[in-house]
């Protein structure tokens, strides 16, 4: 129990019999005062003196007055010497001989006194000449080497002689409030979360002040006047240093407290309200791009009770700059990472009627050069970038054009199309990918194949690679592969094929067959195979196994993307059609079979069954030999565009299906060289963004808004790195406002009303904290979309 203290200010009467004298008294100078004398006196030469203390009552105890004396005080220790040389700045250490104690009891030496409280009278030894005096609150009647005094006072020169005059002022003095132990709390803590914890949300400015409180060592409140220092003062610290939170005071201090950076010295009871912990609302990614999300702000001055110490977290949040202005963005969008680092992005601006190459450099968070390129293919399938800095292109229009660098407008080389051996055909192709020995990997298949043998189904799915330096156009020799080895095997006109180059040097195929064949045949296979393997000829041959179609499905998959991570684990992402969901399969690495990661079902819609069709399949490893800790890939629905983030997929995948601010179209996606989730997407403007999803260890839900104009439903996220699920969404009774959990993504619900309406919905999560947000509904400014709410950065200069 936290028992509310004051002070007491008392004078100090050392009333010195006179030598031989007849009994007359003589008052002490006050410290500093009168005639200080030639310097210390032998200790031989001393004199008897009386201390008088008063100590009132709890009840005239006030915060208001400069004084501490805390109610525990047990005893008095009293310590005189002769003034040294070199003036004390704390309390005598270890215990001096010759410390004089003086307990407080009644009738003796203490006495009831007329008006409340307690006057003591102590007799106490100092010598003559100039002294230091030393008095401190005891919380016990000894004083031993574990004792913590309560408060002190350690006074300047004192003149202390045989027989002054009886005009001496006597020696007034305060006791400082002694601090052995603080309290830091947060303002208003955050129900439901770690204990003590107020929540920021990431990306966003924010101050809030401290709760700190000083405890003497019995426990009870310090209470002193606003400027009266502490005899030791109080260390405030915040941790971790440099990640975006610090410490300041509120307006100007009269007793000398300062705060700078992450720590704050606080000398006297009137600044302890006035310590905040400061966000600055920039992100501070650690190693793999995790933002700092977690602080801790104590007291380095002591102990810090329960519940200390204060802690600060961030809440997940996005980020976006805006690429173009209007104008639409056509699809399939490119988005990538240099061997520089920097995010390049190729996509078509409606706006200029062409397509456009820039750049994005995470790291300063700065968008470099912009280049309008002389392409003129409608669409554009895949990028790979050669050791040069030189990068290919594979277009809807059946050729690759190759780039010289990221700023050429136009193409060095152009119109280059691989063939394929069993009857000269040209490949289409649709993936791209490259290694680190320089080696581009491409997939595709030739519209033109004749059907004949081996291939009497139909054209079978082609990869190869090819080896180019300074865009010069590729040799003839270079090898190709068909992904299929007889009639019976339906990999035929594959739509969307995807090539990864791993890190481990294999090189993974994913394809599958447009047409809905024979179900579980291998038209949905992954090839895997070392480099060096496919390119001394070796056949490829798919892992064992089919794509686990979820729900039974008699429905062909669709090729969701590949990856590997630095593990040797590869994994593919499958589309398994309306009714069916998705699928995560694996193959691990050394092993040469499938496994079923994660069901994805379809989620719910207004009379529908919109199927999730997830693509660019994109993962990041933290480590040198790590397995995957985050995957995503863009994904299209029925009534939504959405990022699809899976965390822990090789443990515990969780799906999220993350609903970008104010998006119409979620194009591609792409990891940093650290770990962060970058996003290309058109809003509901028509506007390019790039956007930077930041999920924390704790959720957060933007305000949403459904689209009266086009859809009756909006996808709600939860957006965390952590799992704080299962969660519940509440919407008022209002007729037609329905809240939907999506079936397997305990982080998304489906917010769905008719009219045009406003109204509060609250999230809560299982372990009870909530968090209320607006949904409105007003129609779009050109195309539908969902509108969140933005945090958008000024956009440095191209």
């Amino acid at each position: 129990m936290r028992t509310l203290l004051t002070g007491a200010l008392f004078a100090l009467a050392l009333l010195v019999a006179a030598c031989g004298g007849g009994g007359k008294s003589a008052i002490i100078p006050a410290a500093g005062g009168g005639n200080t004398g030639s310097g210390a006196t032998p200790p031989s030469k001393t004199t008897q003196a009386t201390m008088s203390l008063y100590v009132p009552p709890t009840s005239k105890q006030s915060s208001r007055k400069p004084f501490y004396i805390s109610p525990s005080t047990q005893a008095f220790a009293v310590y005189v010497e002769a003034y040294p040389s070199a003036v004390p700045s704390g309390l005598p250490s270890p215990i001096p001989t010759g410390i004089q104690v003086f307990p407080v009891a009644t009738p003796s030496p203490c006495a009831a006194a007329s008006a409340g409280g307690e006057t003591c009278t102590f007799t106490v030894t100092a010598p003559i000449g100039t002294d230091l005096f030393v008095v401190a609150a005891l919380p016990t009647t000894s004083f031993t080497a574990g004792t913590v005094p309560l408060s002190a006072f350690i006074s300047g020169p004192v003149a202390v002689g045989a027989s002054p005059g009886a005009s001496s002022a006597p020696l007034s003095f305060t006791l400082n409030g002694i601090v052995n132990s603080v309290a830091v709390d947060v303002a208003s803590p955050d129900p439901g979360n770690t204990p003590n914890t107020q929540v920021f949300a990431a990306l966003v400015p924010a101050a809030q002040p401290l709760d700190i409180v000083a405890y003497d060592a019995s426990g009870n409140q310090v209470m002193s006047a606003a400027t009266l220092p502490y005899l030791n003062p109080v260390s405030i610290q915040a941790s971790p240093a440099g990640e975006g939170l610090t410490l300041a005071l509120i307006g100007t201090s009269s007793c000398g407290s300062s705060a700078s950076g992450t720590t704050a010295t606080i000398d006297c009871a009137g600044d302890l309200g006035n310590v905040q912990a400061v966000y600055d609302g920039t992100p501070h990614p650690d190693a793999s791009d995790h933002l700092y999300d977690a602080f801790s702000v104590y007291s380095t001055t002591a102990p810090n009770p329960t519940p200390s110490p204060a802690n600060i977290v961030l809440a997940s949040n996005m980020l976006s700059w805006q690429l173009e202005n209007g104008g639409g963005v056509g699809t399939p969008a490119q988005l990538l990472r240099t061997s520089s680092g920097q995010l390049f992005y190729l996509v078509y601006f409606g706006s200029q009627s062409a397509f456009v190459a820039g750049t994005f450099d995470p790291s300063t968070e700065t968008l470099g050069s912009q280049t309008t390129l002389t392409e003129q293919a409608p669409n554009i399938y895949g990028v790979a970038f050669a050791p040069d800095g030189s990068y290919w292109v594979a277009n809807s229009n059946s050729t690759m054009d190759c780039f010289s660098s990221i700023t050429s407008a136009s193409p060095t080389l152009s119109g280059f199309s691989p063939t394929e051996s069993y009857d000269g055909g040209t490949v289409r192709v649709e993936g791209l990918a490259a290694d680190s020995g320089g080696n581009i990997w491409y997939v595709g298949y030739d519209y033109s194949y004749d059907g004949g043998a081996p291939y009497n189904a139909g054209p079978p799915t082609f990869a190869g690679f090819f080896t180019s330096t300074g865009c010069a156009t590729p040799s003839s020799s270079s090898a190709e592969f068909a992904l299929a080895t007889s009639s019976t095997q339906y990999d035929i006109e594959d739509e969307y094929p995807f090539v990864a180059a791993l890190p481990n040097g294999d090189v993974a195929v994913q394809s599958n067959s447009y047409y809905d064949v024979e179900p579980n045949q291998p038209g949905n296979a992954v090839y895997v195979m070392a480099a060096s393997q496919w390119q001394n000829g070796s056949t490829p041959q798919p892992v064992s196994g089919t794509v686990e179609l979820n729900s039974n499905s008699s429905t062909s998959a669709m090729a969701g993307g590949v990856a590997g991570d630095n593990a040797g684990n590869v994994d593919t992402l499958w589309a398994n059609g309306p009714v069916y969901g998705a699928d995560l399969e694996q193959v691990a690495s050394g092993s040469s079979s499938m496994s079923e990661l994660l069901a994805i079902p379809p989620t719910p819609g207004a009379g529908t069954a919109p199927s999730p069709y997830p693509s660019g399949l994109v993962a990041f490893s933290p480590g040198s030999s790590g397995t995957a800790d985050r995957m995503m890939s863009i994904n299209d629905d029925s009534n939504f565009d959405d990022l699809l983030l899976i965390e822990s997929p090789s443990s515990s995948p969780k799906p999220i299906y993350v609903s970008l601010p104010n998006s119409a179209e979620v194009l591609a996606a792409a990891y940093s060289s650290g770990g962060g989730e970058y996003a290309l997407d058109m809003d509901a403007n028509e506007n390019l963004n790039l956007v930077r999803v930041i999920p924390t260890k704790t959720w957060w839900v933007p305000n949403i808004a459904l689209d009266a104009a086009c859809y009756s439903q909006s996808l709600l996220t939860i957006l965390e790195r952590g799992d704080s699920g299962p969660f519940t969404v509440s919407v008022p009774a209002t007729s037609g406002v329905t809240a939907t959990q999506v079936p397997g993504a305990d982080h998304d619900f489906i917010i769905a009303a008719s009219g045009t309406v406003s109204f509060t919905a609250t999230v809560t999560d299982a372990h009870g904290r909530t968090e209320a947000f607006n949904v409105t509904s007003a129609p779009s400014g050109v195309t539908c979309g969902t509108a969140h709410r933005r945090l958008t950065k000024s956009a440095k200069p191209h």
